[in-house]
């Protein structure tokens, strides 16, 4: 209360330096139950506030910071089914000279995470963060630019109701130049990653898992224009990387990989025509680089460790009359895998076309593509795309699908395919309701490895009433398929390479929401969320999980001039069968008073 009778200014200066500080203030009751740590009840206070201003002047010195204490879902602070404390800030450093620096920093206590499974929410966790940046750049004019940066991030993370946790630390410098020469772009640059994981064993294994890693990446980039409306740029980078990872398995992994890439378009006889080449040296090292990246582990693959690509491409397009488009494309493939030399020689044609007035909001794009090698024909593949946008009187409608199959992946081109779909309704009815109904899923796989693939659906609906502003609205989702098991949570497996962590998943979940406003200074919202989700270790058929996850939230709010009254409730329960510990079981309910201040 001291608080709020303190007179407010628009803004502090004193010798040079001006500052703005503002934010809110709430205290109340609070308590939590739960059935591992007991009960604990009592008066709380929490809040968040910003703190900006500069010295001298804005380029010369400015700062901001923004602190939060004691926010939770319970009293609408924030998402976090915890008190979820921590602050953010920046500054700013010679913004009006060459010599411009920043610097940023920030923390975070009990944020509520996701454990990842790919198409759902995810298992819920709590996390601890901290995280600094600084940076310094030169821009002095007819000399190279020049920027330099340093990172540290850290976390840690534990996965309610099991015993798993993860610490990741990573850190990187980096230094990138760019000049003008002549008509050419030049731009170097240097990239040092370093990133340390440390993991307990998820699905009821108790050994920590660690992985230790570090890169190095040099790049040289260099471009020009060219006659026709035309330009070339080539790029060069070249990735070395040691790691080294312990657990049920250990061993160390080491390698370097060069990419180029090159690139020149030009226009002939108005038609638009862009080549493109790109060449890899080590395709297994690139897949690798990029799981170790990610914090996952090395891989155990039927590959030859001595394997290289080269991809070459030349497309075009063509507009044949104001509703109809074609783009075609030829591209040829040299790769040594596996002891081996392939070569792939693709053809494809696509047509785009809008279908005017008589499907009025209807754009398709249909395309085939066939490869070949040595061997003979390898088979055709089909490109389909539709989507649809249109209003008719109190409906809107959108919708989309597409089809892809045997399409080009980033290093090689493997036989592949993609299904997505979705559609959207929505109505208006009188008196000021509106209805909307949405879903869609895909499905993805290299169709040359079984059992690789995944797919995912979801639906969704609500309903509005604009006189008592309340809403309801309800949604369901599943997915499944094969994933890989990271420190973070499971993602799509993303090459068709055998990997060490494989995990088989299906979930589903569904939820509840309901919200309004049935008065102007007044607000209410109920939730219930619901998530069920079956993984298992392919290697270990005996390493299973079922798991489960429910959320209950309510929360009621009232203003009154500054004032706002709050109250809240929130229940969370979930288990992991695999884990072999205690479900986690929280209740939490609040209510209190906040307001908001501007200091100075």
């Amino acid at each position: 209360m001291l608080f709020w009778a303190l007179p407010a200014a628009a803004q502090v200066e004193y010798d040079g330096l001006q500052m703005a500080m503002g934010g809110d203030l709430s205290t109340g009751y609070n308590g939590d139950l739960n059935n591992r740590g007991g009960s604990d009840h009592g008066l709380g206070l929490g809040g968040s506030g910003s703190l900006s201003g500069s010295y001298y002047n804005p380029n010369f010195l400015s700062f901001s910071v923004q602190p939060y204490y004691d926010r939770s879902q319970s009293n609408s602070g924030s998402g976090s089914i915890f008190d979820s404390s921590g602050y953010n800030g920046s500054v700013s450093l010679f913004q009006g000279s060459n010599f411009p620096g920043s610097i940023s920093f920030g923390q975070i206590w009990d944020s509520t995470g996701s454990y990842g499974i790919p198409g759902e929410a995810g298992l819920t966790t709590k996390n601890n963060n901290s995280s600094f940046g600084i940076g310094w750049n030169e821009r002095v004019p007819g000399l190279p630019t020049v920027a330099v940066s340093f990172s540290r991030s850290s976390g840690s993370s534990s996965l309610l109701g099991s015993d798993a946790q993860s610490d990741v630390t990573t850190d990187s410098f980096g230094i990138h130049s760019a000049y003008m020469l002549r008509g050419f772009t030049l731009g170097a640059g240097f990239m040092h990653l370093t990133s340390d994981t440390n993991s307990t064993g998820f699905l009821g294994s108790g050994e920590a898992e660690t992985t230790n890693t570090s890169t190095n990446s040099y790049e040289f980039n260099v471009g020009h224009a060219l006659p026709l409306h035309g330009g070339f740029g080539v790029n060069f980078e070249r990735t070395d990387y040691n790691s080294s990872y312990g657990g049920a398995t250990s061993g160390t992994g080491n390698g370097t990989t060069d990419n180029a890439f090159g690139v020149v378009n030009l226009e002939l006889w108005k038609l638009p025509i862009v080549a493109t080449a790109a060449y890899t040296d080590n395709l297994y090292g690139s897949f690798e680089e990029n799981i170790l990246n990610n914090g996952g582990t090395l891989m155990s693959s039927s590959l030859s460790p001595e394997s290289r690509s080269l991809l070459l491409n030349v497309s075009s397009s063509y507009l044949i009359m104001p509703h109809l488009a074609v783009n075609g494309y030829v591209s040829r493939q040299e790769m040594y895998l596996a002891g081996q030399s392939y070569g792939l020689t693709q053809l494809g044609a696509n047509l785009n076309f809008f279908l005017g007035h008589r499907l009025k909001g209807l754009t398709l794009t249909l395309g085939m593509n066939d490869s070949a090698d040595k061997q003979g024909n390898q088979g055709a593949g089909l490109v389909a795309n539709a989507n649809y946008n249109r209003s008719v009187g109190r409906w809107d409608v959108t919708a989309n699908f597409s089809y892809n199959q045997n399409v080009q992946t980033m290093f090689a081109i493997y036989q592949t395919s993609s299904l997505n779909y979705g559609a959207q309704i929505h109505r208006r009815f009188p008196q000021g309701l509106s209805w909307t109904l949405g879903g869609g899923g895909g499905r993805t796989a290299f169709e040359q490895v079984a059992g690789s693939g995944s797919q995912g659906e979801a639906v969704n609906s609500s309903l509005s009433w604009n006189r008592c502003r309340c809403t309801v609205a309800g949604n369901f989702s599943q997915s499944n398929g094969t994933s890989v098991l990271t420190p973070t949570g499971l993602v799509p497996v993303p090459a068709p390479v055998v990997s060490n962590n494989l995990i088989v998943y299906n979930a589903q979940s569904h939820g509840f929401a309901f919200s309004a406003a049935p008065m102007r200074a007044m607000s209410f919202a109920a939730s219930y969320n619901e998530a069920q989700s079956n993984m298992l270790v392919q290697s270990l058929t005996s390493n299973s999980s079922n798991n489960k996850t429910e959320l209950v939230t309510g929360m009621l709010s009232y203003r009154y001039r500054k004032l706002y009254f709050n109250a809240g409730v929130t229940q969370f329960r979930q288990s992991l069968s695999g884990s072999g510990a205690l479900p986690s079981v929280v209740t939490s309910y609040y209510f209190g008073v906040s307001r908001w201040l501007k200091l100075f």
